[in-house]
């Protein structure tokens, strides 16, 4: 199920509740005029829709709504239920959540619920009814929003209650779960299942300071239990919509890489992914052009991008403004990497409050009429813009030969563990490996697990902490077929318990990589190591370092250091497996190492990497449609440049021209190359 309108959308958060009423028609007027065709609304109106339990009273949305379609705007309708009114917090205390240290809290924030709470769910579920049924058959609906940016945790007796029951779900017995958490460490042996508590400060996690549990694989289940319990919130509201409105797109707005939800989970559920945007001032291109592929990638599929700033947001140390062009050239991005929409928070900027000062299309020197400003211009040009582009365009999707797994259980389970270094970062990871592919201008997928391996001639895989069984035979296939895949130090160590796999790391995925580790040094940071990587070549190495003796593998590079007792080891090894390879990576490599690395890939899967030159600062990615190849060329700089066009037959839609062998593009700008395909 998928958004179905044209053009595409483009517009965002708007909050009337927090102005009068008698300046709601001047804005949408003002947004009309910024080519704005849709509205978020009602995302935090909660206390306003429901003054106390027995009174509800829908006017005020009844009336903006009704701006909406007055002014041809579609809808975004949330449902209010991302904070959570006073009332309720006085009448149900239990519906607030419980932190890490044991605090209760009081009414206040926002994302605030306790996802266990029977009273938050009754109410929550009555609430979206109501609102489904009021406005399911609305002209100016065109999406569902359930929610908002759900995440955290809570570690109330609600929820060590319903963790018991999800483990009852999930383990045929005590013994089971004992087993499965090696809980005869420290004498943890549960004996009821009342004894069984959420991990936290009061119980079993003993640094305040990284949060790092005594039993991993009692603090791995309650991350899963927690990303379940918000899950079922939403499939609980999802359910109240669906009663009515068989149709209708649903969606939430995740967050990238946020660590508190398995976002592979979440995607099964949801019509469409959303999510929101909100790169820093330093934060390099590849890694938001990463967080993008996530989104898409986590059902394969275009994606909303739900929100990011026109300007600057203020809750970032720095609150930078974006260039001219910069934000034109950022939504640009996330349209090549797959979105279907541009929006943005917020429409009308706050006149207090926290995010006062987070950038709008309506900013406050503008609220009055009085001025009119730069970023007003530049979402006006941009919509101007977006309206022009071609249906089919919508219609596209990303390919990629090559894909980069990302594994939240992973995520958990490496962060958790007490060692081997404090320096452990599992998202770094991850984007130091799709950076090497971005940097050489390869179209990159972000998988999961469970996504199917075929059609990919290279699968990489860092840090792949949690590996069971059925994924290596899957691995395994996959290779044999002719696959290429590509892991790391730190890859198959643990069972999805965080049991550790006896007889040599990385436990079965040893068969496949043709090789076997027998420990892993954790360098200082700071600390480099030489790696020969043959023919007189060399690199620098730093983090950890295995020790790695290869089986069936063949050595590719080597430790050369005097430093090291284990110099001349195996720092790469490639094992061919049936008709395809498999490569491992003991170090973390430097980009002199990580660019020989990939053409070792390559040479093993196939790719061509003169097929997709790369231009220091500019991105090229492709979608394709039944009819046409798009080739967005997008300088992710502040400096103009000259690069070789990618894509010469291609007529560019923004300017209706075609381009010349040679691409002059100014800071920040966007050529989109259209070529028909046979």
């Amino acid at each position: 199920m998928a958004l179905k309108t044209l053009p595409l959308l483009f517009g965002g958060d708007y909050n009337p509740e927090q102005w009068p009423e008698a300046t709601w028609e001047g804005d949408l007027i003002k947004l009309r005029q910024a080519h704005i065709n849709s509205l978020t609304l009602n995302v935090f109106s909660w206390a306003l829709l429901q003054p106390n339990e027995a009174t509800y009273d829908f006017s005020l949305l009844d009336k903006i709504m009704a701006l909406a379609a007055k002014y041809q705007m579609k809808v975004v309708l949330a449902t209010a239920t991302g904070a959570i009114p006073a009332w309720v917090i006085e009448k149900y205390p239990d519906v607030a959540r419980t932190d890490i240290d044991g605090r209760h809290a009081r009414q206040g924030m926002r994302h605030n619920a306790c996802p266990s709470s029977p009273n938050f769910q009754s109410l929550a579920q009555d609430l979206v009814s109501r609102l489904a049924a009021r406005y399911h058959d609305h002209p100016a609906l065109v999406c569902w929003h359930i929610s908002n940016e759900y995440g955290g945790q809570c570690y109330c007796d609600n929820c060590a209650s319903a963790f018991r029951t999800w483990l009852r779900g999930h383990y045929p017995d005590l013994a089971a779960v004992n087993a499965a958490w090696n809980s005869n460490f420290w004498g943890h042996t549960f004996h009821d299942w009342s004894e069984i508590l959420p991990p936290m400060h009061l119980t079993d996690m003993i640094d305040a300071g990284s949060d790092k549990p005594v039993l991993a694989g009692a603090a791995l289940d309650y991350r899963r239990f927690q990303s379940d319990a918000l899950l079922a919130n939403f499939k609980l509201e999802k359910a109240a919509i669906r009663a009515v409105d068989a149709t209708t797109p649903i969606t939430t707005n995740l967050m990238s890489t946020q660590k508190d939800l398995d976002y592979f989970q979440w995607a099964k559920e949801m019509d469409i992914v959303s999510w929101d945007n909100y790169p820093s001032f330093d934060t390099p291109a590849s890694e938001t052009a990463m967080k993008h592929d996530l989104m898409a990638g986590l059902r394969q599929a275009p994606f909303m991008l739900m929100e990011q700033t026109p300007s600057q947001q203020n809750w970032q140390p720095y609150c930078a403004l974006k260039k001219p062009g910069e934000m034109r050239m950022l939504s640009y991005q996330a349209v090549a990497h797959g979105a279907n929409t541009v929006q943005f928070f917020q429409m009308k900027q706050s006149q207090n409050g926290i995010e006062k000062f987070h950038g709008a299309v309506i900013s406050h020197a503008e609220a009055t009429g009085t001025h009119e400003t730069r970023v007003f211009r530049e979402v006006q040009a941009l919509g101007a813009e977006l309206a022009s582009l071609p249906a089919d365009l919508l219609a596209s999707r990303n390919r990629a030969k090559v894909a980069v797994l990302f594994d939240w259980p992973s995520f958990w389970g490496v962060e958790y563990a007490t060692g081997p270094s404090r320096q452990m970062d599992y998202v770094k990871q991850v984007h130091l490996y799709y950076q090497m592919c971005y940097d050489a201008g390869l179209d990159v997928a972000m998988i999961g697990k469970e996504t199917p391996f075929d059609g990919f001639a290279a699968v990489i895989a860092p840090v792949m902490y949690t590996t069971s069984e059925a994924l290596s035979a899957k691995i395994a296939s996959y290779v044999q077929g002719g696959g290429t895949f590509v892991t790391t130090y730190m890859s198959g160590i643990v069972d999805d318990h965080d049991n550790v796999y006896l007889g040599g790391y990385p436990g079965s995925l040893q068969e496949v990589l043709g090789l076997w580790n027998e420990e892993f040094d954790a360098l200082p940071p700071e600390t480099t190591v030489n790696v020969a990587l043959g023919a007189d070549q060399s690199c620098s190495a730093s983090f950890l370092c295995d020790v790695t003796h290869p089986t069936t593998a063949k050595v590719l590079a080597t430790y050369d250091d005097a430093q090291l007792f284990y110099t001349g080891a195996p720092a790469i090894c490639q094992n061919d497996l049936g008709r395809g390879h498999a490569l491992y990576v003991g170090t973390q490599l430097d980009a002199a190492g990580l660019r020989f690395l990939l053409t070792k890939i390559a040479a093993a899967a196939g790719l061509d990497l003169t097929a997709a030159e790369p231009f220091a600062g500019v991105e090229v990615t492709h979608r394709y449609s039944r009819q046409a190849t798009y080739t967005f060329a997008i300088n992710t700089t502040a400096k103009a440049c000259a690069v070789a066009n990618p894509a010469p037959t291609g007529l560019d839609l923004l300017s209706g021209a075609t381009q010349p062998a040679t691409l002059n593009l100014p800071a920040f700008g966007v050529v989109i190359l259209k070529t028909p395909r046979a």
